[in-house]
């Protein structure tokens, strides 16, 4: 079993970089993420381009990407947390120099989006990362999770799945991995494709109609980037709208369908992803996922 490298957990009074290297900020949403994480004791600093607009993007490329260096560099930074996902990551990769993440590990909160990044730390620097809300998005509004809890370097809770989230039954075990599935399927074939072979597979996506969620899997199948896997936890799916949108019991059905019969436990139904409340995941901690008992159960704390 691979062995990825925990940060140092989330103290009280712990400064928290503010990145973003995907899509532009909203600047009400922004400020009410950052009141939030200052209410609860945090010092927070923003990276430079964090306000920056260049259409769809925080900026440009070489923007976005040093400011979140900025943040690497700083030794007061603790933990970076992303602003919001949206797209862009995958296009700063080639401006990051891995060894700067590497040099001091640290905490790495984000979702969506930031699947790119996090399979690119996870690859090249065997990093643990948090999927998990985001400043402007899960932390501007009123609701809770369990974030700061698993940053702080508790084990996150058993999660109990019913009977009808089965999908394929077993039991399977290795370290946890995966994301956005949109993202996982663009990784096919680069650098910074994960390996799963041993692992256990996550993922979610959000405005994606079965057809286009079905073509992203067989691309990973293809590809071989599913070879060796020992389980695969679906999180939250929300269906799309192209065409007048699918029903849920039509995406249950394909579910169902899809997995019927496969040599590896398949569930789904675990309450992360695009939800307002989601449970965090540290990705790169062993688990054992038992379909036939129903559970999910995490070895140990993402943080040291």
């Amino acid at each position: 079993m691979r062995d990825f490298v925990r940060p140092p957990r989330l103290k009280p009074g712990a400064t928290i970089g503010v990145a973003a290297i995907s899509g532009p900020v909203d600047e009400d949403r922004l400020r009410r993420g950052v009141a939030s994480l200052e209410r609860r004791g945090y010092r927070v600093v923003l990276a430079s381009n964090v306000r920056k607009r260049r259409g769809f993007l925080a900026g440009e490329d070489e923007e976005r990407a040093a400011g979140y260096r900025e943040l690497l560099a700083r030794p007061d930074v603790d933990a970076i947390v992303f602003a919001r996902g949206g797209y862009g990551a995958s296009r700063v990769l080639r401006h990051l120099a891995v060894e700067e993440a590497a040099a001091r590990p640290r905490i790495h909160l984000g979702g969506s989006d930031l699947t790119a990044l996090f399979a690119f730390l996870g690859a090249h620097a065997g990093l643990v990362t948090f999927y998990g809300p985001m400043v402007a998005v899960g932390m501007a509004g009123d609701e809770e999770s369990d974030w700061e809890r698993v940053l702080s370097g508790s084990t996150p809770e058993v999660h109990r799945f019913e009977s009808r989230d089965v999908l394929a039954g077993g039991s399977g075990e290795g370290p946890l991995l995966g994301g956005c599935l949109s993202l996982l399927a663009s990784l096919a074939g680069t650098p910074e494709a994960p390996d799963l072979s041993g692992a256990v597979l996550f993922w979610e996506d959000v405005g994606e109609e079965a057809y286009r969620l079905d073509r992203m899997l067989t691309q990973l199948e293809r590809s071989g980037t599913l070879d060796g896997l020992q389980a695969m936890m679906i999180g939250s799916i929300s269906p799309g709208s192209r065409g007048g949108g699918e029903s849920p019991e039509a995406l249950d059905a394909w579910l169902e369908d899809r997995f019927a019969g496969y040599p590896y436990p398949v569930v789904r139904g675990f309450p992360a992803g695009h939800l307002p409340a989601g449970r965090t995941l540290p990705l790169g901690v062993p688990v054992r996922l038992d379909a036939d008992r129903r559970l999910l159960e995490f070895s140990g704390p993402g943080t040291l």
